[in-house]
């Protein structure tokens, strides 16, 4: 799936890329982008190196049961939006949807099985995947496993090059060393 999503990407290129309204489109991926990388940082700082051990609740595991999938689906929304590619984004946000629909149901049934009523309180109050607009509950100290953060810091950094990979792919175009299809949006 991979190569035929960074092919899409590289073929195609939306009409009028260089206008006003397509650079906000940018901003607004790098925005997402970087949302992204920080909300992937803050779950490590929560729930890193103990995940099956404790059922975290708190952090931005109180907004969303599964921030971790949310922040990785506004990251591929960015990349695709920096490319301001919005037939991609919308291709990708789909089959992102439908893929994870079972890995986040699986996953509940497993987390169901090891924490049982509690998971199930957890369940009740706290949404699948799109966040409640809402503070989060924090606690006083986290501790931080630094194994993992450092892999959820490699993690990331693909968020990072692939935006240093679209402005690159953006000014071989301009300079017209390569070209793609235009897509009507």
């Amino acid at each position: 799936m991979a190569p035929a999503w960074l092919a899409m990407l590289i073929a195609t290129q939306p009409e009028g890329f260089e206008t006003l309204g397509y650079s906000l489109i940018e901003f607004l991926g790098f925005f997402l982008v970087f949302v992204a990388v920080l909300g992937r940082l803050w779950c490590t700082l929560y729930i890193g190196g103990r995940k099956d051990l404790d059922l975290c609740q708190s952090g931005p595991y109180s907004l969303t049961r599964n921030p971790l999938y949310f922040f990785s689906f506004l990251g591929l929304v960015g990349v695709c939006l920096a490319a301001q590619n919005i037939v991609l984004m919308i291709i990708s946000a789909v089959a992102f949807l439908v893929y994870y629909r079972p890995v986040i149901r699986n996953e509940e049934k497993r987390l169901l099985s090891l924490f049982g009523p509690d998971y199930m309180l957890y369940m009740a109050r706290v949404p699948r995947f799109f966040p409640r607009l809402d503070l989060p509950e924090s606690e006083d100290t986290v501790v931080v496993h630094s194994r993992a953060f450092v892999r959820s810091l490699t993690e990331v950094m693909w968020f990072l090059v692939a935006i240093v990979g679209i402005e690159v792919l953006e000014e071989l175009r301009q300079a017209a060393v390569i070209s793609g299809w235009q897509l009507p949006l």
